[in-house]
């Protein structure tokens, strides 16, 4: 599948913006949202965190052989896919930076997410990942970006590709990045975990499937 490849923060850089259907690759800086996504009307989106959320955080994730995924996320994806709410992840992948992995690993776990949601019912239409660390070894990848969250980099970068209004957009992480991300563009939080986050405009969940139908009702009331 191909990827987009632009960077918030640099003209030089390579953030992946991975859409969730094939389509021709944009040149750098340019993003191309999904077919059916082309309208300018702002929308409520949801960005979604990968480990943790979707699959469960075993750490620098960079082989299929590595992903289990959280039960009920497909569920709750599907569910915001047939309300017709656009829903991205936004994940920082610095394993390629720390050269754990490489970025066509990132792409074929995203892609082995796709086919595994998709004979659920569910789809993700927007993958952004940020491969960039400052402490990195890989040279091309040992820097900062505002792409790593809490960066907004790439929740600014799913806003220009997916039409959304960030500040009628929901967060959900299980991270204190993910809740810093929200706070940073005015996005709605959720967090997701066995205890609380104690700041205002973050719910607490103790997973996706239970937090879809808060999430859904307030979108679409």
């Amino acid at each position: 599948m191909p990827t987009a490849l632009a960077d918030s923060g640099s003209p030089s850089g390579t953030t992946r913006v991975w859409p969730g259907r094939r389509q021709h690759t944009p040149g750098p800086g340019q993003f191309a949202p999904p077919p059916g996504r082309a309208s300018t009307a702002r929308k409520s989106g949801i960005l979604l965190d990968r480990d943790g959320t979707i699959i469960v955080d075993h750490g620098y994730v960079g082989s299929v052989e590595r992903v289990e995924f959280i039960q009920g996320a497909a569920e709750a994806i599907a569910a915001f896919n047939e309300a017709g709410i656009p829903v991205a992840v936004v994940t920082n992948q610095s394993g390629v930076a720390r050269g754990y992995y490489g970025i066509s690993d990132v792409d074929a776990v995203h892609d082995y997410i796709s086919g595994w949601l998709a004979e659920r019912g569910a789809r993700i239409d927007l993958y952004l990942y940020c491969p960039y660390h400052p402490d990195g070894v890989v040279e091309r990848y040992a820097r900062r970006s505002e792409d790593r969250k809490p960066g907004p980099g790439m929740a600014r970068s799913a806003a220009a590709a997916l039409s959304l209004d960030l500040g009628a957009s929901w967060v959900v992480g299980d991270r204190p990045e993910d809740m810093e991300l929200a706070a940073s563009i005015g996005a709605s939080a959720v967090y997701l975990g066995s205890g609380s986050y104690d700041r205002p405009g973050v719910w607490s969940f103790p997973s996706l499937a239970a937090a879809a139908p808060f999430i859904l009702e307030r979108i679409t009331q």
